[in-house]
Parts: structure tokens; sequence; C-alpha cells
């Protein structure tokens, strides 16, 4: 539910226990609008009696409901929820561009992608299924999978909308209860979404929860409960890596999808007409900030000179300004603060290497108002740059060459990340070796950033753990219990 208040700024409230209420802390917390500046939204500003409440309710229906033993009501509830985002999907779309920035188009691809996963969900909760197994002659073992229980789930900013719902849908179809914090800079979309969650009977009242507020103290509160099983975050991997530790204290189950650093690698047998684009796309769809940005291009060093200026023409023609104009190709920054962190990069990149486009913040006009930023693209890093190895998560690619298939797989797995890759190559047992030799989650050859709801999506080392989408997503939120039976024959003396 939302009101309005001074200028008719709404202020969204938590969503607990099935009722919406405000935070016993009595604080807002403020939503600006990066396109332009403006004051967007109030939210919740709660603490941790705020999410031990909620933390309570959800565990309370879980118990009592029969939401955990139904999964014809939990299809029917997320395919309710699909419905009703798809009607609402332009307004929540616009909703979407002003909190967090991206474009339009962009926050129409995003939120078909939460209606395409509440769909394959919904489908999924009917088909929790375990197996059985003929032991001994008179033994017989039933293997059964079981909700978890509560689910906390910490969403981002970057991608507000999908990557909680891309959570939330398997975590209750495989029937647990759920509570989300979504990030504190992008909360209107969350409990736009979950003000349609309310509108559907087929939820049991308190099954979700959502409740906004600093994740320093009320994130951690969550990662730190004895009532909540299981932890699923997406977002930084320093982060990522507090939540293990107070998790740890009460081994609770973690999920993570965590940062990137990943890299296109092009040969010289690659079609550029595909390519260029794509990999353009891949780095600054929503201004570079999301986790599996193609941030790195690894380039056959017999091409490179036609590559990069390439792409430095695809950068240079993009249209950087306020996400709800149709002829957007890229928004603003979430914030202040993460253009600093960009331009910090930049500069760095301007010191050890070459700007060969961008590299500064977009002045001028309406772009003042705004956190804007050109596409940048820098060459002649050293391999060891923190341009190179680190998650910068804005607009800024960062060129490599190599001479050699082995070298150019040295280089794509010489990161601390293995959250995704593109491999750009018409020999097809090349593409195949390399898919192979890259520790990464997915490997895309000849495309880039394809993702679909029944195909699973996870990163090797530090970019987290275990696996969302796909069966292995709804199996990350399920307990597995082996049921023994022993059969007696008849007439058998006990």
């Amino acid at each position: 539910m939302s009101t309005f208040v001074t200028q008719k700024v709404p202020t969204y409230y938590n969503f607990a226990d099935g009722e919406w209420t405000e935070s016993t802390s009595n604080e807002l917390i403020e939503s600006y609008n990066p396109a332009t500046g403006d004051l967007f939204s109030y939210s919740q500003k709660s603490n941790v009696r705020d999410v031990t409440a909620a933390i309570e309710s959800v565990r309370h229906a879980f118990l009592t409901s029969d939401w955990a033993v139904n999964p014809k009501r939990r299809y029917e509830a997320l395919l309710a929820l699909a419905e009703h985002m798809t009607k609402n999907l332009e307004r929540l779309s616009r909703i979407l561009t002003i909190d967090q920035g991206k474009t339009i188009r962009e926050s129409r691809g995003e939120l078909a992608g939460c209606i395409d996963t509440l769909k394959y969900f919904a489908g999924a909760a009917r088909t929790v299924f375990g197996r059985s197994m003929q032991l001994e002659p008179a033994n017989f073992g039933v293997i059964v999978k079981e909700p978890i229980g509560v689910v906390g789930i910490i969403s981002p900013w970057n991608w507000p909308a999908l990557l909680m719902v891309r959570e939330l849908a398997p975590a209750l179809a495989a029937g647990n209860g759920v509570i989300v914090k979504p990030a504190s800079l992008t909360p209107s979309i969350s409990a736009e979404i979950f003000k349609l969650i309310a509108e559907i009977p087929r939820f049991p009242k308190g099954i979700v929860s959502l409740i906004t507020g600093p994740g320093r103290e009320i994130g951690a509160a969550m990662a730190a409960s004895e009532k909540i099983d299981m932890i699923s975050f997406t977002g930084d991997t320093a982060t990522g890596k507090s939540i293990m530790e107070t998790g740890a204290k009460t081994i609770k189950k973690i999920a993570l999808e965590l940062g990137g650093k990943s890299p296109n690698i092009v040969f010289e047998d690659a079609n550029l007409d595909k390519a260029i684009p794509i990999i353009g796309r891949s780095i600054f769809i929503s201004a570079g900030q999301i986790c599996m940005a193609g941030s790195r291009v690894i380039i056959e060093e017999s091409i490179k000179e036609t590559v990069v200026q390439r792409l430095k023409e695809y950068a240079e023609r993009l249209k950087v300004d306020n996400g709800l104009l149709e002829t957007s190709d890229m928004g603003p920054l979430v914030s202040q603060n993460q253009l600093d962190i960009v331009q910090s990069f930049c500069d760095l990149g301007h010191q050890e290497g070459t700007i060969v486009t961008g590299g500064e913040r977009l002045t001028g006009g309406s772009h003042d108002r705004g956190y804007y930023f050109k596409p940048t693209i820098i060459d002649g890093l050293p391999a060891d740059s923190r341009v190179v190895q680190e998650e910068i998560f804005g607009p800024v690619l960062a060129i490599q060459t190599f001479t050699s298939e082995e070298e150019a797989l040295h280089l794509a797995n010489d990161s601390d990340f293995g959250l995704s890759a593109g491999v750009w190559t018409s020999n097809l047992n090349r593409a195949m070796r390399l898919s192979k030799g890259i520790q990464a989650g997915t490997v895309w050859i000849n495309t880039y950033n394809k993702n679909f709801p029944e195909a699973e999506f996870g990163g090797y080392k530090q970019s987290g753990l275990g696996r969302t989408r796909g069966v292995d997503g709804l199996m990350e939120y399920c307990e597995t219990k082996h049921v023994h039976i022993e059969v007696e024959e008849p007439g058998e003396e006990v």
C-alpha cells in the first residue's frame, strides 16, 4: 500500500503478517530518481524489532497453513502474480525506471523476465519430486524433497525486480515462507510487486513479508536469526562473505550470487557484425551495473585494431539520457556514490593505460541533475590492474589481447570471479574446448547475456555458491529427507 505525503511523494510500508505497517523506528528512507536527483519515494527505515516480528509471522504462517503441502495452491498463487504483473507491466516499468535509472526498454525486459520466471516456477511447484529405491529385499528408501522452512532473501539494487523474483519464485514454489529485504536504493519496485501479492488470496496470510531498511542492521539480523533457515543473497562479494560468516553461527544454508568480471573472447574468425553490438550491450546495458556484465574483452591480436575501433564507434553512438525517454540507450548510474566509484576506476585507467573513449561524467543541460557517465573503453592496462581485476559496476570495458588459444584461456581465468563468459568463433571445436576450460558458471558461444528460467545460473570461485533458475534453482530451496521402510513378510515374528 502507498499513501501520499508532501508533494505527492509515495510512502511505502512494510508488509508483514498480511498487513501494511510502519516501522517501529518512526523513521523513513528517502529514494531519489537517479536521472533527475528528485525525491521519488519514502520507505520504512526498519530495525531489528521489525525484522524479528516479520520473521515470527512468516514462521507462524509456514507452520499453520497448508502452503508447504499444497503444491496446487502454490501454482495458482504464483501464476496469479504473473497475471497481475502482466496487467500492470507498463506502470511497473515506469516505476522501475524512475527507481533505478535504467531505460524504459530495459525495465520492460526485466519485468517480462519476472513474469516468465513466475510462470516457470508456478509449474515447477507441482513437480517437486524425490525418488524411491529398493535397498534390500525387505527395505525401501524414499527420498523426499521438503521445504527448508523460512527463507530470507536479500536482493540488490541493480535489477531489483528480477533478482528478487528470481529467488522469491523458487523459494515459494518449494513451499517455504519468505521474508524479503530489498536494497535501500530501490525499494519502490519491490513494494509495488508486493502490493500485487497482497491482492492474491491464494497466498496465505503472513507466508511472505517485505521489510525495508539498512542492510547493515536488518540484513545482518536476518543472517543471524535462529528462526531463518536459509539466506539467499545477491550482491557484492564482500557482503556475501560477511553473510556467510554470520550465517555460520547458526549453520543455516546460504545461497550466494555475487560479483563478476566476465570476459568476451574474440577470435579472428568471429562474426564481428554480430559480435560488436552484443559485446557492447553486454557492458553498457544498465550502465554496466549488472553482475554478468562483459566488462573485459579479450581480442586476438591480429584483429585488435578493428575490434577496438568498432567498439569505440558503438559506444559513442549510444544516447545516454533519462531512461523514461524511448530514445535512450543508456540511463544514469544509480547514485552519486556509484558515480564516484566508477570515476575513481577511470582515473586509475588513465594513469595505467589509455582511455579509448569516455572516462568521465556526462555534463551539460539535464545531465547535470543526474548521475550520467560516458560509456568507457580502456586499453593498454597491465593484467594485474584493478581496472582489469575488480568489479567496477559501471559502463567501463577493459581491453586485453592474446596470440594463442592457450593465452586466451589463461587471461579468461585470471580472475577471482567466475560468473560468466562469452566465446566468439566460427570454429566449433575451439568453442567447445574453451567452454570446458573456462572457469565460469555460464559460457555463451557466439552470443551473450541470454538467460532463461529453465537454465541454471550461478558462479565459480568468488562469484557465489549454489545455483538459481532451473531444477537446481528449485532444489536449492528444498531439504532432502530419507524415509526408510522395512516391510514384514506375512506371519513374520516381530
